[in-house]
């Protein structure tokens, strides 16, 4: 960095030349006064005009040197000038390079958190998926008789989906025998082909997908797909319907995570079964997987079935009421009394209803009592529950159910269930 010259230097030539003149001019003066005393008078005929052109000669040296004192000082502002914009602009750098080495270490330190967060969100699905391993290897490829699963016998489930189309045509699993569909669940969670597929809930009347709804589909070493119509009751009875259950929460997640990634403001809606809700030591260390993955909470809604909530008692409601105070949200499905206690279900976190939709439509025209859809859906609306109309396969049924006050539509007409990529 260049350093300009300190002005002081000329300066004090100058005055000094100043003060010699000044010097100059009283000794002159003082010399005619003195010789003019001692000599006599005749000496002060020596003409003051000398004396006055020896000052004017003075002050004229003085002006040069002052143009020149002057001249420096403008060289040496000059280069105190550019000086400080060197200055300037080796700050101006420093500061630059302090906020791109910040930049660089915010990076690293995002980098480092996400590497974290990652690591626990793969610590958390290895506990799931060993947690199922672990199921499974209670029970031999021999088919040894397990404890019961559930002390009431399971309800067939609702709505359960039909094949998607394009799937695999090979082998008809339709044929086979328990045994065989047993085998294949096995090796279907072993082998990781249990699939995920889900189908949209939109609103209505817009028709925008807000929501989707989760199905579980298992795969033979073929490609061959089996939907839960096939399997469901006979895992239920072996008791592996929990590791179907925390399987598909599991890719659940994972599809929650990538449509998160993708700033989607899409909720995805997940089936738990009455076995799961009955097993005690399931249930709650599937509370804990979901209650250590709160940030999910926006976006995750557990979905049970009306006659299995209402077949269990505190204890299932205290697992539930400890996911609501953590933001998660739930969804009744397979409603078939439709006098409900909104104001309790409000309270735990129940947000959403859903309904078959011919036994709506046949409820608000000519049930038993009569319903009166527009009392219901103000019931539902103050306690913030959205009502889900659910098996709308056509355009004839759309029309019909636009004469009510409606929330949510699930149906083939908005679209048939299809394979969803989980992939992180």
């Amino acid at each position: 960095m260049r350093a300009g010259p300190a002005p002081s230097g000329p300066v004090s030539r100058m005055l000094l030349h100043a003060a010699f003149v000044v010097a100059y001019a009283a000794l002159a003066l003082a010399v005619r006064h003195i010789a003019a005393e001692v000599l006599g008078p005749e000496w002060r005929l020596v003409p003051e005009s000398a004396v006055v052109a020896f000052l004017a000669a003075a002050t004229i040296h003085v002006l040069f040197v002052v143009v020149a004192v002057q001249r420096r000082a403008d060289r040496g502002f000059a280069a105190l000038q550019a000086s400080q914009r060197d200055l300037r602009q080796d700050i101006e750098a420093a500061r630059v390079a302090s906020q791109a080495l910040q930049e660089t270490l915010g990076r690293g330190a995002e980098g480092r958190e996400g590497e974290r967060a990652a690591m626990g969100e793969v610590v958390a699905e290895v506990k799931v998926l060993q947690s199922l391993v672990s199921e499974l290897s209670v029970r031999g490829e021999a088919g040894e008789q397990p404890a019961p699963a559930a002390a009431a016998p399971a309800a067939p489930r609702a709505a359960v989906p039909r094949p998607a189309s394009g799937a695999a045509a090979g082998r008809d699993l339709a044929s086979l025998g328990e045994g065989e569909v047993l085998s294949l669940v096995r090796h279907g969670l072993r082998e990781g082909r249990v699939d995920l597929y889900v189908q949209p809930i939109v609103s209505l009347p817009q028709r925008k997908h807000r929501f989707y709804e989760c199905f579980s589909r298992i795969r033979d070493a073929d490609g061959n797909v089996m939907g839960p119509d096939r399997y469901l009751a006979a895992a239920e009875r072996e008791g592996l319907i929990g590791a179907v259950d925390n399987m598909l929460l599991f890719r659940c997640v994972q599809l929650v995570r990538r449509i998160h990634k993708a700033n989607r403001e899409v909720g995805v809606f997940v089936n738990i079964s009455e076995h799961s809700i009955a097993d005690q030591r399931f249930f709650r260390d599937f509370a804990n997987f979901v209650a250590d993955n709160r940030e999910l909470a926006p976006y995750l809604v557990f979905e049970f079935a009306q006659a299995h909530v209402a077949r269990h008692g505190a204890a299932v409601m205290l697992e539930l009421e400890r996911l609501a105070r953590r933001g998660f949200r739930f969804s009744m499905d397979q409603v078939t009394d439709l006098n409900l206690d909104v104001d309790t279900l409000s309270e735990r976190q129940f947000r959403f209803i859903k309904v078959d939709a011919q036994r709506l439509l046949h409820a608000a025209r000519a049930g038993e009592p009569r319903l009166d859809m527009r009392a219901f859906k103000a019931a539902l609306d103050r306690n913030r529950i959205d009502l889900i109309v659910e098996r709308i396969e056509d355009e004839q049924t759309m029309v019909e159910l636009l004469d009510y006050p409606l929330d949510f539509g699930q149906g083939y007409l908005f679209g048939e269930p299809r394979l969803a990529k989980t992939g992180t």
